[in-house]
């Protein structure tokens, strides 16, 4: 295919050499001789010679000039996936600005290897043409039409952040906005490692007007040895108490890994230190401990130590330290022995005790952990109060009396989606079952003893279920009934007992198993705060602090390391709580503190879908390209070569003006040849 064939114009030069090849024609001159065989023969055998001579000198310079007009005809081979059209042409290309970008590449780093990608992407293209510049950031800013000069300077100021977006939501907003051009040809260029965790290409658009480049940039082979996740098994943070962290550390490398190193930090003090070995491509969990030594904010750290990968080896956290725990029991009857023996004295927690006859109910919102214990009936102004209590996130324990007024019961029990009082059973039962996994129960067991006394009663509720009840039994007895139970509602939960806590009907009092069962009733009471949150979060983070949304509120970080972030967050009231709104203003990992008083710390950690080096070969690209029939789709083969000398191929096809110019030389070369050296016949 010719593309520019007014040029062929030029061969009516070839009739140049033709005229002169008949002007060069000459007419032989006869001499007379005596004997002219020999001459003759001479004369016919010189003749032929010179005319071929003649000809194939006219053939050379016919094909000098045909060559050289045909290279400035720019004679191309089409490529196959060609669909340029004619018309104007928008570009629009994405480059993976995640962590894992910092990597190694072609020029010292992933990044600066899609950033000369990117360049090359430009100089394929008109200058007259628009650009647009795509990252994972994907700010409204992002999505308008760049000059290709506007496109060089943007390319300078990407650096690599924490975002994390799925490549098919980047390839959707991509395609969304080519697609709002009026443009014949619409081109996309996806730069990245492409990630196994976020390059999923299962969602990926199949739109066939917009042709599609993928350019993988061979990702790195380097092994990675991250912390992975944080889990805290306290039921409380208060001072004094001990705290055990339990760290999740993966191995992503093909080698195993001795004595890794792990440190926690508390504020700037160091406050355990432990080390872990990791078998290849898996994960390992050890536990550090360290004692709350005040009543202020638990702002830490844990980190470990490994090079060059280094944006995942901190895990911070944020913690609230709890002062007193406010507890309130309701008494039906005289006060429980039992109860006042365990909460009265005890420095975790501030004991109230009532009568139901004196109830002040203001002192239920001022509570964390009400037990109703043996009231003969529940009103329903106190099931309305005690129900509004457990959805703001309160926990009550219910312990009926022999002779319950079942109905009113029921009622409140109904109200909140737990267990009904069916019929007292008199007959003595053994408690046979019990959920060691359950929150009451965390920490307390080091291994299950199927030995272990439990608790005998002298009679009991049956504890009905309904079809919309959402309990879960803590301990069962032998003839399948519940001795305990558990209904979560709301933010709070209701523990139910179905005989009193008294030793005319149970036992269970004087066992070891009375202990931590109500104390961590007491202890569990307050929601168990998120230690942490990472930077993509967009649900709303629930605040421990209960003030009203119009108190203005600030954000800061606290490391000065870091780069300074104070801003005026976005918080609302949500049902009974106040929640931040995160609006991806936070974009570095570290603690932070939201102000004035009462202060409240916020720890931000990136996400660890980065963490995974492993990345898609371009044969999985291609494959899954050929297995989805993306037929718009292609994959360049190294990202060695040059994208410009690549596009411009796809573009415009296998250009050969060269191969005309070589040509072209050929045939004067041989035309010389033919000029200089004559035909000649030596005979012996």
């Amino acid at each position: 295919m010719l593309t520019q064939p007014l040029f062929l114009i030029g061969l009516t030069a070839i009739a140049i050499p033709v005229i002169i090849h008949l002007l060069q024609l000459r007419r032989y001159r006869k001499v007379y001789f005596s004997n002219v065989n020999m001459l003759q023969e001479l004369e016919s055998e010189n003749r032929r010679q010179r005319n071929l001579r003649q000809l194939l000198i006219l053939a050379a310079r016919i094909l000098t000039i045909l060559f050289i007009v045909l290279a400035f005809c720019q004679p191309v081979i089409p490529h196959k996936s060609s669909r340029l059209q004619s018309g104007s042409t928008v570009v629009s290309v994405y480059i993976d600005n995640s962590y894992s970008m910092e990597c190694g590449g072609l020029n010292g780093s992933l990044m600066e290897t899609a950033k000369q990608k990117a360049r090359e992407i430009a100089a394929a293209y008109d200058p007259s043409i628009q650009f647009q510049l795509l990252t994972n950031n994907a700010h409204g800013s992002q999505f308008h039409w760049l000059s290709r000069e506007d496109f060089l300077n943007a390319l300078d100021e990407i650096q690599a952040g924490a975002v994390t977006t799925p490549l098919s939501s980047i390839a959707l907003r991509q395609n969304q906005f080519l697609r709002s051009s009026s443009a014949a040809n619409r081109h996309a260029y996806l730069i990245s490692d492409f990630q196994r965790s976020t390059a999923s290409l299962d969602d990926f658009p199949a739109d066939t007007a917009i042709l599609t480049t993928f350019i993988p940039l061979g990702g790195s082979s380097l092994s990675n040895i991250y912390l992975d996740t944080l889990i805290f098994n306290s039921p409380a943070y208060f001072p004094g108490a001990t705290v055990k962290v339990e760290v999740r550390v993966r191995n992503g490398g093909d080698k195993a890994v001795e004595k890794q190193p792990l440190r926690l930090y508390v504020g700037n003090s160091q406050r355990a230190v432990t080390s872990v070995d990791i078998a290849p491509n898996s994960s390992a969990t050890a536990t550090l401990t360290f004692t709350i030594q005040d009543d202020s904010l638990l702002l830490g750290h844990v980190e470990t130590t490994d090079y060059p990968v280094i944006f995942d080896d901190r895990l911070y956290f944020a913690l609230p330290v709890s002062s007193r725990i406010p507890l309130l029991v309701v008494s039906g009857k005289s006060e429980n022995p039992f109860i006042h023996k365990l909460f009265a004295s005890d420095s975790l927690t501030r004991y109230r005790q009532e009568s139901y006859n004196s109830l002040d109910y203001t002192h239920i919102s001022e509570s964390q952990f009400i037990i109703l214990d043996q009231l003969h009936a529940i009103p329903s102004g106190l099931a309305q109060t005690i129900s509004q209590f457990i959805t703001d996130g309160g926990t009550l324990l219910v312990i009926p009396p022999v002779d319950a007024e079942t109905n009113s019961y029921n009622q409140f029990l109904s109200m909140l989606r737990a267990p009904q009082l069916n019929a007292w059973q008199s007959r003595p039962t053994r408690a046979h079952s019990l959920q060691y996994e359950h929150n009451l129960y965390r920490g307390v067991f080091n291994n299950r003893n199927e030995d272990m006394e439990m608790p005998n009663t002298q009679g009991h509720y049956i504890l009905q279920q309904s079809s919309g009840t959402v309990a879960h039994q803590v301990i069962g007895l032998n003839d399948g009934n519940s001795l305990l139970s558990e209904t979560p509602l709301g933010q709070g939960r209701l523990y139910l007992f179905a005989t009193p806590m008294l030793t005319d009907f149970t036992d269970f009092v004087h066992q070891a198993l009375f202990v931590p069962t109500i104390y961590n009733m007491a202890l569990f009471s307050y929601p168990q705060p998120q230690p942490y949150y990472l930077l993509s979060a967009t649900d709303p983070i629930p605040l421990s602090t209960q003030l009203p949304s119009s108190q203005p509120r600030r954000i800061t970080n606290i490391e000065p390391s870091d780069p300074a972030v104070e801003y005026i967050p976005d918080i609302r009231h949500i049902g009974s709580h106040n929640c931040l709104i995160p609006h991806g203003e936070i974009t570095f990992a570290g603690n932070y503190l939201l102000s004035p008083s009462p202060y409240e710390g916020l720890a931000f950690n990136y996400s660890r879908q980065e963490s995974d080096l492993t990345c898609l070969t371009p044969d999985d690209i291609k494959q899954h390209i050929a297995d989805a029939q993306l037929t718009h789709c292609s994959v360049t083969a190294s990202a060695s070569k040059s994208m410009t000398d690549y596009i411009r191929t796809r573009n415009q096809g296998t250009p050969l003006w060269r191969w005309c110019i070589l040509l072209a030389l050929l045939a004067l070369l041989a035309e010389t040849l033919l000029i200089r050296i004559p035909f000649r016949k030596n005979k012996s």
